[in-house]
């Protein structure tokens, strides 16, 4: 391989990155799993006999306005099949975390993969997806590029967040492409109290905020850091508006979200880029009308999404920019039938476009038909199921069902199973991209498509903490893959069938008064079932904790830990990244009236690891910030 060719491939690692799938624990994994569950329950304060009878106790009524994402309309977690982690705004803030990117490595089943340093790259993988197979929401509009597929978490700030909601399993039924292995939906808040903040620390970083709070906020935020390696530095500006009011017999609601920066490139160790800088810049704006009569609400939401990355190194004289833009249409009705029955439909269409100085300019469009029908049957069982058609116009019709239910052993304990079909469309880069002697694109492409399913045991809620156990599988068809041919021409190929299986035990609650707790562990394996052999990038052990003590006068500290296991750093399994784990601290107390200080103490024990082959990450750092809130 050339000098030339190895700076190509650099140069579009971040947007190839995530075509593979993947894991497979031993084969006696999911029942180790449900029997853990069985135990937690054996062990749960308040045996069977000393709970009153289901029939007793109110099941949750489908409308409470708890999560968003598992129907696309308000439900609450414990009545829907979905695995779902909400993170919420006052919890992202005891974390310690200043993006999304970081807060979504304490999701169970959930890896966050970092390029390095404060600002470098990071794409979410789940359940062993591709970045590409992670479908990410911001306020409800896709944020996955039209040109690579995938989203830089990093540059979506946690500061105007009220929570992340992220589904792991089968949601191509609801959300269509790009959730092969499950959601990221970050909704902001409506209304905002007057803030700013202040802060800086180790490497150079600095953060400054301001909002102006009210009925109509309007945030402006400031990140820099000079980084940990050569040509690491990064700037970066972010804007968000929000308005909203009554509009006839309903609502409107309008969103504005933007972001522009530029940072260094500095490539894998074993290739060094120092002169390759890269500037990006994303706008998403969406207007939404809401109505509701009687036992129907309507939603009419108007959105565009709009991308700009500029790449250029100048010891190479390249010089690339792609403009992406969506514009989308989503209509959808909730119809109560009953106190017991709630139908869901909805009518979506897109109009994509790229313009490149490599990819050239290319266009498609996108129209699907969703339906989801959640009923109780009788007092103890919950039954979903959903049905989507997709229609693009370059790789044709997609119909994918999904269908789950909850039992209730009673009240406290839930039972949980979901099994459906999803899949991943090729990004408009995998179809055109234009043979420049190193990557050609593939305009025949399949979608990649899975049989997926997953079950669980849920204990506890209310004032008790929540014990979960759940076992997943999937078998993924018509992978994505990058294959070079005789010339080491890199083009994409539909080839193999990858098999994930695994299962997590996690815990989250308050364990006394003051003492909360968020704990999980994954084990899973992704291989491919041709040749046996693991998907790379996908550790074999995930484990995250954060232990916090507040008190009531506002002071709390925060004990973080982050597990991620071994993993195979190539598709032959030649080159073993060794697992790692690093243990941060969190502290925050009031200093004056209405102001807070934070200390975030990262990698307390200064651990040196490679979160992926050839990209570092820093060793120990500090950050301090003051908030003041109106």
């Amino acid at each position: 391989m050339t000098r030339s060719q190895k700076t190509c491939l650099h140069r579009r690692h971040h947007a190839f990155e995530a075509k593979e799938v993947g894991p497979v624990p031993p084969r006696l994994l999911p029942l180790a799993v449900v029997l853990v569950g069985v135990t937690l329950v054996g062990t749960t304060p308040g045996g069977a006999l000393a709970q009153p009878p289901v029939a007793q106790q109110p099941l949750p009524e489908f409308e409470l306005p708890d999560v968003i994402a598992p129907g696309r309309r308000p439900q609450p977690p414990t009545a829907t099949p979905a695995s779902v982690t909400v993170l919420t705004g006052a919890e992202l803030r005891r974390l310690g975390v200043r993006t999304v990117g970081e807060a979504i490595a304490f999701v169970p089943e959930t890896l966050a993969r970092a390029y390095g340093g404060p600002g470098s790259l990071i794409t979410p993988s789940i359940r062993g997806s591709g970045a590409e197979g992670v479908l990410v929401l911001l306020d409800g509009v896709p944020l996955n590029g039209v040109l690579s597929g995938n989203v830089d978490l990093s540059t979506l700030p946690i500061d105007d967040v009220e929570r992340i909601e992220v589904l792991r399993g089968p949601f191509s039924a609801i959300y269509g492409s790009g959730a092969l292995g499950g959601v990221i939906s970050i909704v902001t808040r409506r209304r905002a109290a007057a803030r700013a903040t202040a802060g800086g620390g180790s490497l150079g970083v600095s953060a400054l905020s301001v909002s102006s709070g009210g009925d109509a906020p309007l945030a402006l935020r400031y990140d820099a850091a000079h980084g940990h390696r050569p040509n690491s530095d990064v700037r970066q500006g972010h804007l968000s508006f929000r308005a909203g009011g009554p509009a006839g017999a309903g609502t409107w609601d309008l969103r504005l979200h933007a972001t522009a920066g530029t940072r260094g490139a500095p490539g894998p160790t074993f290739f060094p880029s120092l002169t390759a800088r890269q500037d990006d810049a994303r706008a998403v704006a969406s207007l939404t009308l809401a109505r509701e009569a009687g036992r129907t609400s309507d939603r009419l939401r108007v959105a565009l999404h709009y991308d700009m990355i500029a790449f250029r190194d100048p010891a190479f004289a390249f010089d690339d920019r792609s403009d992406a833009t969506a514009w989308t249409v989503e209509w959808q009705r909730a119809l109560r039938l009953g106190a017991d029955r709630v139908l869901t439909a909805g009518a979506e269409a897109a109009l994509q476009s790229v313009r490149s100085r490599t990819v050239g300019t290319h266009a498609a469009t996108v129209a699907a038909l969703y339906v989801q029908d959640d009923r109780r049957l009788g007092p103890r069982l919950v039954l979903s199921s959903g049905l989507r058609a997709d229609v693009h116009s370059a790789y044709g019709v997609q119909i994918n069902p999904r269908v789950g239910l909850v039992y209730f052993v009673r009240p406290d304990v839930r039972v949980r199973a979901a099994v459906g079909r999803t899949f991943r469309g090729p990004a408009l880069a995998d179809l055109y991209y234009p043979f420049d002697g190193f990557v050609r694109g593939n305009p025949t492409l399949r979608p990649e498509h899975a049989w997926s399913a997953d079950a669980g045991l849920e204990i506890g809620g209310g004032e008790r903490p929540v014990m979960r156990a759940t076992a997943f599988w999937s078998d993924v068809r018509d992978l994505i893959v990058y294959v070079p041919d005789a010339a080491f021409v890199f083009s994409p190929q539909n080839v193999g069938r990858a098999q994930i299986l695994g299962g997590t035990v996690e815990v989250e609650g308050s364990l006394a008064p003051g003492w909360t707790l968020r704990a999980a562990g994954t084990a899973m394996r992704a291989r491919d079932q041709a040749t046996g052999l693991d998907l790379p990038n996908r550790p074999w052990l995930l484990g995250s904790v954060a232990l916090t003590r507040a008190w009531p006068e506002g002071r709390s500290v925060t004990l973080t830990a982050v597990l991620v296991g071994a993993r195979f750093a190539d598709a032959a399994n030649l080159v073993r990244l060794p697992g790692y784990g690093t243990v941060g601290l969190v502290a925050q107390t009031p200093v004056l009236q209405r102001m807070v200080a934070r200390l975030v103490v990262a990698n307390l024990f200064d651990t040196r690891y490679e979160a992926l082959q050839g990209y570092p990450a820093p060793g120990r750092t500090v950050f301090a910030e003051v908030v003041w809130r109106r």
